[in-house]
């Protein structure tokens, strides 16, 4: 569903635009886009630095990991 945006410029005394006035839901779809966009590009570099870990041989296995806990524990 597209929603039609009326823009509203605030402008200076010479006209240049300075800023614009939003209605709440448009400023809050945008929002919510920032957001995801950061969580994307959070998992993006989460991602690279976690496969060069891989290749560089520095991980533990579940099964290991699993073991060392249960040793923590008793």
């Amino acid at each position: 569903m597209k929603t039609m945006v009326a823009e509203q410029f605030l402008t200076d005394a010479k006209g240049k635009r300075t800023g614009v006035l939003l209605n709440l839901d448009t400023y809050e779809r945008l929002r919510e886009a920032e957001e995801e966009l950061a969580d994307i590009q959070a998992y993006d570099a989460a991602r690279d630095q976690v496969h060069a870990e891989i290749a560089a041989g520095q991980f533990s296995t579940l099964l290991a990991y699993r073991a060392g806990r249960g040793r923590k524990a008793k």
